[in-house]
Protein backbone atom coordinates (compact mmCIF):
# COMPACT_ATOMS: atom_id res chain seq x y z
CA UNK A 1 0.00 0.00 0.00
CA UNK A 2 1.58 3.70 -0.83
CA UNK A 3 2.39 5.46 2.20
CA UNK A 4 0.21 8.28 3.86
CA UNK A 5 2.50 11.22 4.80
CA UNK A 6 5.78 11.95 4.46
CA UNK A 7 7.47 12.94 7.70
CA UNK A 8 10.71 14.51 7.83
CA UNK A 9 12.46 16.24 10.92
CA UNK A 10 14.93 19.70 10.48
CA UNK A 11 17.88 17.59 12.67
CA UNK A 12 17.98 13.77 13.50
CA UNK A 13 19.41 14.47 16.60
CA UNK A 14 18.53 17.33 19.52
CA UNK A 15 20.83 19.11 22.23
CA UNK A 16 18.58 18.80 25.48
CA UNK A 17 19.53 21.66 28.22
CA UNK A 18 20.98 21.52 31.27
CA UNK A 19 17.61 20.72 32.99
CA UNK A 20 16.82 17.81 30.41
CA UNK A 21 14.77 19.78 28.22
CA UNK A 22 14.59 19.97 24.12
CA UNK A 23 12.53 20.57 20.98
CA UNK A 24 12.55 19.40 17.30
CA UNK A 25 10.26 20.41 14.26
CA UNK A 26 8.95 17.90 12.14
CA UNK A 27 7.18 18.78 8.53
CA UNK A 28 4.20 16.34 7.96
CA UNK A 29 2.95 16.19 4.46
CA UNK A 30 -0.15 13.85 3.16
CA UNK A 31 0.77 11.77 0.31
CA UNK A 32 -3.05 10.46 -0.03
CA UNK A 33 -4.39 12.90 -2.36
CA UNK A 34 -7.91 13.46 -0.60
CA UNK A 35 -8.67 15.22 2.32
CA UNK A 36 -7.89 13.49 5.72
CA UNK A 37 -7.89 14.27 9.70
CA UNK A 38 -4.85 12.87 10.84
CA UNK A 39 -3.85 12.28 14.46
CA UNK A 40 0.09 12.60 15.78
CA UNK A 41 2.19 10.65 18.72
CA UNK A 42 5.06 9.97 19.51
CA UNK A 43 6.59 6.45 19.66
CA UNK A 44 9.53 6.45 22.62
CA UNK A 45 12.46 4.34 21.55
CA UNK A 46 13.98 1.31 24.52
CA UNK A 47 14.68 3.01 27.87
CA UNK A 48 12.66 6.21 26.79
CA UNK A 49 8.89 6.94 28.80
CA UNK A 50 6.18 8.49 26.79
CA UNK A 51 5.33 11.22 29.37
CA UNK A 52 8.38 13.14 28.58
CA UNK A 53 7.06 13.91 25.02
CA UNK A 54 4.50 16.69 24.48
CA UNK A 55 3.18 17.91 20.90
CA UNK A 56 2.50 21.68 20.47
CA UNK A 57 -1.05 22.06 19.53
CA UNK A 58 -3.80 19.86 18.70
CA UNK A 59 -2.44 15.95 17.96
CA UNK A 60 -5.23 15.98 15.34
CA UNK A 61 -5.60 18.06 12.26
CA UNK A 62 -7.31 18.34 9.06
CA UNK A 63 -4.77 17.88 5.94
CA UNK A 64 -5.92 19.53 2.24
CA UNK A 65 -4.52 17.03 -0.67
CA UNK A 66 -1.09 17.33 -0.71
CA UNK A 67 -1.53 19.96 2.58
CA UNK A 68 1.55 20.27 4.82
CA UNK A 69 2.04 21.10 8.02
CA UNK A 70 4.54 21.67 10.67
CA UNK A 71 4.70 20.35 14.40
CA UNK A 72 7.03 20.46 17.28
CA UNK A 73 7.54 17.55 19.89
CA UNK A 74 8.77 18.53 23.23
CA UNK A 75 11.42 16.61 25.48
CA UNK A 76 11.54 17.06 29.03
CA UNK A 77 14.11 14.41 31.15
CA UNK A 78 13.47 14.30 34.70
CA UNK A 79 16.22 14.48 37.16
CA UNK A 80 17.88 11.53 38.23
CA UNK A 81 17.26 9.62 35.06
CA UNK A 82 20.77 7.31 33.90
CA UNK A 83 22.58 8.88 31.82
CA UNK A 84 22.78 7.22 27.88
CA UNK A 85 21.41 7.73 24.40
CA UNK A 86 17.88 7.69 23.93
CA UNK A 87 15.66 8.38 20.66
CA UNK A 88 11.71 8.12 19.67
CA UNK A 89 10.03 8.71 16.65
CA UNK A 90 6.82 10.25 15.42
CA UNK A 91 3.64 8.25 14.31
CA UNK A 92 1.21 9.56 12.13
CA UNK A 93 -2.12 7.69 11.15
CA UNK A 94 -5.64 8.29 9.09
CA UNK A 95 -7.86 8.95 11.92
CA UNK A 96 -10.85 7.38 10.15
CA UNK A 97 -8.19 4.35 8.61
CA UNK A 98 -5.32 3.87 11.38
CA UNK A 99 -4.39 0.51 10.28
CA UNK A 100 -4.17 1.05 6.91
CA UNK A 101 -3.20 4.61 6.13
CA UNK A 102 -0.32 5.58 8.65
CA UNK A 103 3.44 6.50 8.68
CA UNK A 104 6.37 6.37 10.93
CA UNK A 105 8.86 9.05 10.95
CA UNK A 106 12.86 8.97 11.06
CA UNK A 107 14.43 8.44 14.26
CA UNK A 108 14.79 11.38 16.52
CA UNK A 109 18.25 11.01 19.02
CA UNK A 110 18.99 12.88 22.49
CA UNK A 111 21.85 12.16 25.34
CA UNK A 112 20.96 12.01 28.97
CA UNK A 113 23.55 13.46 31.05
CA UNK A 114 24.63 12.27 34.07
CA UNK A 115 23.65 15.04 36.84
CA UNK A 116 25.80 17.58 38.25
CA UNK A 117 27.32 16.46 41.81
CA UNK A 118 25.51 18.70 44.54
CA UNK A 119 26.27 21.73 45.24
CA UNK A 120 28.65 21.81 49.03
CA UNK A 121 26.68 24.27 51.55
CA UNK A 122 27.69 27.77 51.52
CA UNK A 123 31.03 28.03 54.01
CA UNK A 124 29.22 31.02 56.25
CA UNK A 125 32.52 31.47 58.08
CA UNK A 126 34.17 33.53 55.29
CA UNK A 127 31.65 35.73 56.30
CA UNK A 128 33.25 36.63 59.10
CA UNK A 129 36.59 36.62 57.49
CA UNK A 130 35.12 39.56 54.80
CA UNK A 131 37.17 42.02 56.71
CA UNK A 132 40.51 40.39 56.62
CA UNK A 133 40.43 39.91 52.81
CA UNK A 134 39.72 43.54 52.70
CA UNK A 135 42.41 43.95 54.50
CA UNK A 136 44.76 41.30 52.57
CA UNK A 137 43.52 43.10 49.00
CA UNK A 138 44.79 46.72 50.07
CA UNK A 139 47.95 45.09 50.88
CA UNK A 140 47.55 43.63 47.43
CA UNK A 141 46.92 46.78 45.46
CA UNK A 142 49.85 48.65 47.67
CA UNK A 143 52.10 45.81 46.60
CA UNK A 144 51.06 46.92 42.89
CA UNK A 145 51.42 50.37 43.31
CA UNK A 146 55.09 50.16 44.99
CA UNK A 147 56.17 47.85 42.20
CA UNK A 148 55.17 50.78 39.52
CA UNK A 149 54.10 47.56 36.91
CA UNK A 150 50.38 46.76 35.87
CA UNK A 151 48.68 43.78 37.56
CA UNK A 152 48.97 40.52 36.62
CA UNK A 153 46.68 37.12 36.12
CA UNK A 154 43.92 37.41 38.78
CA UNK A 155 45.20 40.39 40.48
CA UNK A 156 42.53 43.52 40.91
CA UNK A 157 42.88 46.43 38.60
CA UNK A 158 41.27 49.02 39.93
CA UNK A 159 42.27 51.59 36.85
CA UNK A 160 41.67 49.44 34.32
CA UNK A 161 44.75 48.31 33.36
CA UNK A 162 46.76 45.11 33.16
CA UNK A 163 49.75 43.25 32.50
CA UNK A 164 50.42 42.47 28.87
CA UNK A 165 48.17 39.68 27.23
CA UNK A 166 45.88 40.45 29.86
CA UNK A 167 42.24 42.13 30.63
CA UNK A 168 40.36 43.87 33.20
CA UNK A 169 36.96 42.36 33.79
CA UNK A 170 35.49 46.18 34.88
CA UNK A 171 36.95 49.54 32.96
CA UNK A 172 36.67 51.17 36.88
CA UNK A 173 38.12 48.35 38.27
CA UNK A 174 37.91 44.33 38.83
CA UNK A 175 40.78 41.63 38.50
CA UNK A 176 42.94 40.69 35.60
CA UNK A 177 41.88 37.77 33.22
CA UNK A 178 43.25 36.21 30.03
CA UNK A 179 42.39 38.65 26.91
CA UNK A 180 41.13 36.74 24.14
CA UNK A 181 43.53 34.67 21.80
CA UNK A 182 45.76 33.81 25.13
CA UNK A 183 46.38 30.36 25.93
CA UNK A 184 44.38 28.68 28.73
CA UNK A 185 43.44 25.58 30.41
CA UNK A 186 39.56 26.28 32.12
CA UNK A 187 37.28 29.14 31.21
CA UNK A 188 37.62 30.71 34.74
CA UNK A 189 40.97 32.30 33.87
CA UNK A 190 39.65 33.94 30.34
CA UNK A 191 37.93 37.30 30.39
CA UNK A 192 35.76 35.44 27.89
CA UNK A 193 34.44 33.22 30.26
CA UNK A 194 35.67 30.20 27.32
CA UNK A 195 38.28 28.21 26.75
CA UNK A 196 38.23 26.60 23.56
CA UNK A 197 38.87 23.25 22.37
CA UNK A 198 42.29 24.27 21.13
CA UNK A 199 43.24 25.64 24.57
CA UNK A 200 42.73 29.43 23.89
CA UNK A 201 39.94 32.19 25.39
CA UNK A 202 37.69 32.69 23.04
CA UNK A 203 33.83 34.06 22.96
CA UNK A 204 31.66 30.49 23.16
CA UNK A 205 30.58 30.73 19.88
CA UNK A 206 27.99 27.85 18.94
CA UNK A 207 28.12 26.82 22.37
CA UNK A 208 24.70 26.14 23.47
CA UNK A 209 22.46 28.40 25.84
CA UNK A 210 19.61 28.51 27.64
CA UNK A 211 18.94 32.59 27.75
CA UNK A 212 20.62 35.59 26.58
CA UNK A 213 22.89 35.46 29.93
CA UNK A 214 24.71 32.23 28.55
CA UNK A 215 26.01 34.48 25.95
CA UNK A 216 28.53 36.81 25.75
CA UNK A 217 29.66 40.27 24.36
CA UNK A 218 28.62 39.76 20.84
CA UNK A 219 27.08 36.76 21.08
CA UNK A 220 22.87 35.87 21.45
CA UNK A 221 21.14 33.14 22.17
CA UNK A 222 19.17 31.50 18.80
CA UNK A 223 16.90 29.15 18.18
CA UNK A 224 19.00 26.92 15.75
CA UNK A 225 17.15 23.63 14.42
CA UNK A 226 15.70 22.96 17.59
CA UNK A 227 18.30 23.75 19.77
CA UNK A 228 19.60 27.32 21.17
CA UNK A 229 22.92 27.99 20.52
CA UNK A 230 25.24 31.78 20.74
CA UNK A 231 25.80 33.08 17.55
CA UNK A 232 27.05 36.47 16.60
CA UNK A 233 24.57 39.21 16.47
CA UNK A 234 23.90 41.64 14.02
CA UNK A 235 27.13 43.92 12.70
CA UNK A 236 29.32 41.83 14.60
CA UNK A 237 32.54 41.11 12.76
CA UNK A 238 32.04 37.28 10.86
CA UNK A 239 34.17 34.86 9.21
CA UNK A 240 31.04 32.57 7.82
CA UNK A 241 27.16 32.39 7.64
CA UNK A 242 26.99 29.79 10.47
CA UNK A 243 28.58 32.51 12.85
CA UNK A 244 25.72 34.67 12.69
CA UNK A 245 22.65 34.60 14.00
CA UNK A 246 20.76 35.70 11.18
CA UNK A 247 22.94 32.43 9.13
CA UNK A 248 24.38 35.21 6.86
CA UNK A 249 27.79 36.46 7.20
CA UNK A 250 27.29 39.50 4.70
CA UNK A 251 30.40 39.69 1.57
CA UNK A 252 31.84 42.86 3.95
CA UNK A 253 32.52 39.94 6.73
CA UNK A 254 29.82 41.68 8.99
CA UNK A 255 26.61 39.38 10.22
CA UNK A 256 23.37 40.50 8.54
CA UNK A 257 20.22 41.78 10.22
CA UNK A 258 18.28 39.11 11.92
CA UNK A 259 14.93 40.24 12.05
CA UNK A 260 14.06 39.03 8.16
CA UNK A 261 13.34 42.50 7.25
CA UNK A 262 15.13 43.93 3.56
CA UNK A 263 15.23 47.10 1.32
CA UNK A 264 16.85 45.34 -1.09
CA UNK A 265 18.07 41.87 -2.20
CA UNK A 266 21.20 42.25 -1.31
CA UNK A 267 19.78 42.00 2.50
CA UNK A 268 18.45 38.88 2.34
CA UNK A 269 20.57 35.53 2.39
CA UNK A 270 20.21 33.64 -1.23
CA UNK A 271 18.08 32.16 -2.70
CA UNK A 272 15.74 34.71 -0.62
CA UNK A 273 14.88 37.69 -1.80
CA UNK A 274 13.62 40.96 -0.40
CA UNK A 275 9.19 40.73 -1.00
CA UNK A 276 6.98 43.64 -1.75
CA UNK A 277 6.53 43.78 2.18
CA UNK A 278 10.02 44.39 2.71
CA UNK A 279 10.77 40.71 3.76
CA UNK A 280 13.50 37.95 2.81
CA UNK A 281 11.27 35.08 1.46
CA UNK A 282 12.04 31.97 -0.43
CA UNK A 283 10.87 31.42 -4.39
CA UNK A 284 8.78 28.46 -5.86
CA UNK A 285 10.82 25.91 -5.52
CA UNK A 286 12.77 26.41 -2.49
CA UNK A 287 12.45 23.85 0.76
CA UNK A 288 10.24 25.46 3.35
CA UNK A 289 7.78 24.73 6.54
CA UNK A 290 5.51 27.61 6.53
CA UNK A 291 3.91 29.45 4.26
CA UNK A 292 5.18 32.55 5.14
CA UNK A 293 8.51 31.82 4.17
CA UNK A 294 7.63 32.08 0.60
CA UNK A 295 7.32 35.08 -1.46
CA UNK A 296 4.24 32.71 -3.56
CA UNK A 297 2.23 32.47 -0.09
CA UNK A 298 2.24 28.75 -0.19
CA UNK A 299 4.24 25.95 1.41
CA UNK A 300 4.26 22.10 0.35
CA UNK A 301 7.37 21.11 1.82
CA UNK A 302 9.13 23.38 -1.43
CA UNK A 303 7.77 26.97 -2.06
CA UNK A 304 4.93 26.53 -4.79
CA UNK A 305 2.18 28.80 -6.65
CA UNK A 306 -0.49 29.41 -4.46
CA UNK A 307 -3.74 28.36 -4.93
CA UNK A 308 -6.54 30.67 -5.07
CA UNK A 309 -8.00 30.42 -1.64
CA UNK A 310 -4.39 30.79 -0.02
CA UNK A 311 -3.83 33.87 -1.78
CA UNK A 312 -4.57 37.53 -0.72
CA UNK A 313 -5.49 39.71 -3.32
CA UNK A 314 -5.73 42.62 -2.07
CA UNK A 315 -1.75 42.65 -0.80
CA UNK A 316 -0.34 42.82 2.58
CA UNK A 317 1.42 45.67 4.69
CA UNK A 318 4.74 45.93 5.19
CA UNK A 319 6.71 43.26 7.23
CA UNK A 320 3.42 40.75 7.21
CA UNK A 321 3.13 37.72 5.12
CA UNK A 322 0.11 35.75 3.10
CA UNK A 323 -0.40 32.55 4.93
CA UNK A 324 -4.04 30.63 4.37
CA UNK A 325 -5.78 33.78 2.46
CA UNK A 326 -4.76 36.37 5.19
CA UNK A 327 -2.02 38.52 6.43
CA UNK A 328 -0.46 37.93 9.54
CA UNK A 329 3.03 39.62 11.03
CA UNK A 330 6.12 37.34 10.48
CA UNK A 331 8.92 37.04 12.80
CA UNK A 332 12.65 36.90 11.89
CA UNK A 333 13.45 33.98 13.38
CA UNK A 334 10.78 31.74 11.61
CA UNK A 335 12.24 33.40 8.24
CA UNK A 336 16.19 32.53 9.43
CA UNK A 337 15.02 28.94 10.13
CA UNK A 338 13.36 28.41 6.85
CA UNK A 339 16.61 29.71 4.84
CA UNK A 340 18.84 27.57 6.85
CA UNK A 341 16.85 24.68 5.96
CA UNK A 342 17.91 25.33 2.33
CA UNK A 343 21.37 25.72 3.55
CA UNK A 344 23.41 21.81 3.87
CA UNK A 345 26.83 23.50 3.81
CA UNK A 346 25.53 26.01 6.73
CA UNK A 347 23.57 23.38 8.74
CA UNK A 348 26.93 20.87 8.91
CA UNK A 349 29.65 23.78 9.70
CA UNK A 350 26.83 24.31 12.50
CA UNK A 351 26.44 20.37 13.44
CA UNK A 352 30.50 19.83 13.08
CA UNK A 353 30.50 22.57 15.88
CA UNK A 354 28.20 21.24 18.21
CA UNK A 355 30.15 17.99 17.78
CA UNK A 356 33.32 19.70 18.53
CA UNK A 357 32.07 21.60 21.73
CA UNK A 358 30.24 18.27 22.91
CA UNK A 359 33.75 16.82 22.56
CA UNK A 360 35.12 19.29 24.67
CA UNK A 361 32.71 19.38 27.17
CA UNK A 362 33.32 15.46 27.96
CA UNK A 363 37.39 16.20 27.90
CA UNK A 364 37.08 18.31 30.36
CA UNK A 365 34.57 16.18 32.33
CA UNK A 366 37.48 13.18 32.09
CA UNK A 367 39.85 15.56 33.88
Amino acid sequence: MPRAFDITAVTDSIRLSPAGQGEVAFTISNALRAPVRARASVVPGPGARAEWFSIQGETERDFAPDGTQQLTVQVRVPPGTPPGRLTFHLLVVDVLNPDESYAEGPSTGFDVRAAPPPKKPFPWIWVALAAGIVLILGTVIGIVSSRGGDPELREPCPDGSCDKGLACTGQDGGVCLLAAGQACDGGALCYTGFCNRGGLCELPLGESCTSQADCKGPLKCTEVLGNRLCMLKPDAACERDSDCSSFFCRPDNKCNRDDGRCDANEECRSPSTCSPTKLCQLPNGAQCTRNEACLSSFCSTTCQPAPINFQCPAGCPPFSACSFGRCIPVSGATLNQDALIGAPRTRENIQQQQQLQLQLQQQQLQR
